[in-house]
């Protein structure tokens, strides 16, 4: 057998040549063979076909699909499950086992075209995937034994497909998280966790490592439903080894508002004992507000974010005024001028028109988002976003901040000089 080939594996050969019928037609080039379950191993390991079509009369006989999913090479050749009788538990058992779709013997020719081109077609996507994929392990952004984005790199990445499905006002892209919880004395290996993590969504999902034990999923086209049956089958996979709590909620604000809305919420629902919860299209800003939510140390959110704001009070303020008086005598013609606020905090500094700004937000009281903006005359201002934990944010932090954004101003302020006395 070559690439472009089918095979078809059935222990009825009488049914393999009814179903080879049925797809002689897919293409003038395909070279279709048909083999019982004792060859198919054999086979396989030989071969790589294009597809795979697998005939199961009972649950039992998807024991081959396990087989061959175990050949490393063939882990990413689709199989198509083909059955007589339709029964849910046979069918999530076969999707559990790897297969990538099915269809009835008795559907219509037609019909069983279009799912085999349409398995293709996935196939050819998932392959462009695994080749991206590759690209990302070594540039150490994912880990090349679970497939998942590193932690290291997560709100990076994730903040990046956030922004995409925002700007492309994608409906029903669902973001979740996952805890694994330990029960009685077993241990938890996160890495088998998060293999079968991976293995839940579909190929396009995402799946990264998010704070201490946690994990996020990105789940496109998914909706509630699609995300209740993922968690489901986490749950499953999972439910010898520990317990699985999920939260999710649809894709309507940034990474950076979500994830601590979601991750604090979280914390709440493993307290009460409720496996899956979803939010519904909320301002997670007024979500933080309005939910009983509190940190590790079971501190409400209003008392969270009067302690948030204590600590604060004593970084930016400070620090602005610091930086400005300092600033002030270098730049004498310069306006620099400073706002704190418990929305947001601004420092800008400006000359005739080149505009330097700082703007620092906290979405859900827990994260800090330094966005920096330069701007001159008619050009497309220059715009790049910072992120940091609360714990991690100092005034010894947004000094520096401070002052390499004003270096960037001083920098483009002698260039223009530059500039006009070569024109003159």
């Amino acid at each position: 057998m070559k690439q472009g080939s089918l095979l078809i594996i059935s222990n009825d050969f009488r049914i393999g040549n009814q179903i080879q019928d049925k797809i002689k037609l897919l293409r003038e080039c395909d070279i279709i063979k048909i083999v019982s379950y004792i060859e198919a191993i054999s086979v396989l390991n030989s071969t790589q076909p294009s597809i795979i079509i697998v005939y199961c009369s009972n649950s039992d006989s998807i024991g081959i699909i396990k087989e061959i999913r175990a050949i490393k090479s063939l882990n990413k050749v689709p199989i198509i499950f083909v059955t007589d009788t339709f029964t849910e538990e046979k069918l999530m058992y076969a999707f559990d086992n790897g297969i990538d779709d099915f269809f009835f013997l008795s559907d219509a020719d037609s019909i069983i075209l279009m799912r085999i081109f349409l398995t293709l077609q996935k196939s050819i996507l998932y392959r462009q995937i695994d080749t991206n994929n590759e690209i990302l392990v070594s540039a150490n952004i994912i880990d090349k034994q679970t497939g998942l984005y590193k932690k290291e790199q997560a709100n990076n990445a994730l903040g990046h497909f956030f922004g995409q499905s925002l700007e492309e006002n994608s409906d029903n892209t669902i973001f979740m998280c996952i805890k694994p919880v330990t029960t009685g004395n077993k241990k938890i290996n996160i890495t088998e966790i998060a293999k079968e993590i991976k293995s839940a969504p579909r190929g396009n999902d995402i799946v990264a490592y998010g704070r201490g034990a946690d994990f996020y999923l990105i789940l496109y086209d998914s909706g509630i439903s699609g995300a209740k049956a993922v968690a489901s089958r986490i749950r499953n996979k999972l439910q010898n080894k520990c317990k699985i709590y999920a939260i999710a909620a649809e894709i309507t604000a940034s990474f950076e508002e979500m994830e601590p809305v979601l991750y604090r919420s979280l914390k709440d629902q493993i307290s009460a004992g409720i496996e899956f919860n979803y939010l519904y299209n909320l301002s997670f800003n007024e979500a933080a507000q309005v939910m009983d939510i509190r940190d590790e140390n079971g501190k409400r959110f209003k008392d969270f974010k009067k302690e948030f704001f204590e600590n604060i009070e004593t970084i930016i303020a400070p620090v602005f005024y610091q930086m400005q008086s300092l600033n002030s005598g270098k730049y004498p013609e310069a306006k620099i001028d400073y706002t704190v606020s418990e929305t947001e905090s601004k420092f800008s500094i400006r000359e005739e028109d080149i505009e330097s700004e700082i703007q620092i937000t906290y979405p859900a009281y827990t994260k800090l988002l330094i966005d920096i903006k330069h701007s001159e005359g008619d050009k497309a201002p220059e715009i790049r976003r910072l992120s940091y934990d609360f714990e991690d944010f100092t005034d010894k932090l947004l000094t520096s901040i401070i002052t390499n954004v004003i270096q960037e101003f001083a920098d483009k302020k002698n260039l223009k000089m530059i500039n006009i006395t070569e024109t003159k």
